[in-house]
């Protein structure tokens, strides 16, 4: 008897609120989704003076392909949040000339294609040394040239936050 009263009561509840279709809204070109960033190291602990390098990588999570900048230049076409968590203030990177992109710096990345990129050693991109603590980093990925017309994707993204540790040095 129970269970007819509860089979009746999910009836009723559905007749009286009909599921309602997902609206999902689209960009100015017809694109739903969007362009994800993501950063990842090769491990979250370091020894002092022991080479960090980080990955980006740009998926496509649109409704159609999309023409990026793959130069991924990390001094260039990135902007660095480094933030120092054990002095509690951001660090700066290294500055680059600026040089223009060019059309061969783009490229078409279809739906769910991912472009992923390892940079050189983080310490080498940073103005001061990197000192034993915690740090966070976020990435933002901006493009505002648009080439190739409106299938460029233009904007920005910004990454997930990825902690990192460098370890004291042990003393003897």
């Amino acid at each position: 008897m129970m269970h007819r009263i509860i089979i009746g009561l999910w009836i009723l509840a559905f007749s009286l609120f009909p599921l309602q279709a997902v609206q999902v809204l689209a960009d100015e070109y017809g694109r739903t989704g969007s362009l994800v960033a993501f950063i990842e190291s090769d491990k979250r602990k370091y020894d002092v003076g022991e080479p960090i390098y980080i990955t980006v990588s740009l998926t496509n999570h649109t409704t159609v392909s999309l023409i990026i900048n793959k130069r991924l230049n990390p001094l260039l076409d990135l902007q660095w949040d480094l933030f120092y968590e054990t002095l509690g203030g951001n660090l700066s990177m290294k500055e680059s000339p600026p040089i223009d992109l060019n059309t061969d710096d783009f490229m078409r990345l279809e739906v769910n294609e991912e472009l992923g990129k390892r940079f050189e050693d983080l310490s080498v991109m940073v103005d001061a040394p990197l000192k034993p603590g915690r740090y966070a980093i976020r990435l933002t990925y901006r493009n505002e040239e648009k080439p190739k017309g409106d299938e460029t994707w233009a904007g920005l993204t910004v990454t997930n936050l990825l902690w990192i540790e460098i370890k004291p040095s042990k003393k003897i």
